[in-house]
């Protein structure tokens, strides 16, 4: 087997007949298979340092170890065609080559297929990740909504330094959609800016989505939106009045747990144990 077709064999499913047959010979060893789950790292990482006749007698470890640099972007790819999967070893070696990095950003402004796109953006993620407009930029693409939301989760994280460009952007949006992604880091910004809190409000007026922008305001903090969360609580279905409570308390206020009779909601049923 010529070294580019090893690159393509599936070490999971190795893995998983590995484990199969130490189960099997180790079985009195253990309670239940409960108890082997919890051995699974270990035994991972025996088999991962072991020499494998399939791999010419060396360990999956060293194999990965011994691909040069230049090649492990295509087999990524390859690794993620059809119902392929990365092994976490090919994972490990590419996390650990931090000159990958602009490889790996400019694969993923390029990319299209949703697997890949979140294989790359973790490796991104491991390798220090890329700067604010790399991430800004991608929720703008037309991808699976998926990938946004791991883009939307980088920013979170760096939230007062791309406010400014995230307000920009959020104000020119005409999607409800749209702004509800820019409006999530958003709320990870320090309390206390009017745009901020005007744009919460319009989309609290606006998005049919009431009990995540409630949500999003309590997470924000900024207690001058509690009057417009009083407002909605005569007019929600139970899922949005548990929401819309827990905003408001987060915010300081307070609503009575009896506010209103739910006993018709289908939800408030559920919860209570009626029918």
């Amino acid at each position: 087997m010529k070294n580019n077709e090893l690159y393509f064999i599936d070490f999971d499913k190795l893995f998983e007949n590995y484990a199969d047959k130490y189960y099997a010979a180790h079985e009195d060893e253990y309670d239940s298979p409960d108890d082997f789950a919890r051995d699974l790292d270990k035994i991972y990482h025996v088999w991962a340092t072991s020499p494998q006749d399939v791999i010419g007698g060396i360990s999956p470890s060293e194999f990965f170890n011994r691909i040069p640099t230049s090649e492990l972007i295509d087999i990524l790819k390859g690794s993620c065609v059809g119902d392929n999967n990365p092994n976490s070893l090919l994972f490990d070696r590419i996390a650990t080559e931090p000159d990958l990095l602009k490889d790996l950003i400019k694969l993923a402004e390029t990319a299209t297929d949703e697997k890949l796109l979140l294989v790359v953006l973790s490796l991104i993620g491991e390798l220090g990740g890329a700067d604010s407009m790399f991430y800004i930029d991608m929720v703008e693409r037309d991808i699976d909504a998926c990938v946004k939301e791991e883009c939307i989760e980088a920013l979170c994280d760096r939230a007062d330094e791309v406010k400014e460009e995230l307000l920009k952007r959020a104000l020119a949006a005409d999607d409800v959609g749209k702004i509800e992604l820019y409006a999530e880091p958003l709320t990870f910004c320090e309390a206390g800016d009017d745009r901020i809190l005007a744009l919460l409000r319009t989309l609290l007026a606006s998005d049919p989505n009431v009990a995540y922008v409630a949500a999003l305001i309590g997470r924000y903090g900024d207690d001058r939106a509690c009057a417009d969360l009083y407002k909605l609580l005569d007019d929600c279905d139970y899922a949005e009045f548990l929401e819309i409570r827990n905003a408001i308390e987060t915010l300081g206020g307070t609503v009575d747990n009896h506010y209103r009779d739910f006993s018709d909601d289908p939800l408030y049923q559920a919860i209570k144990g009626k029918k």
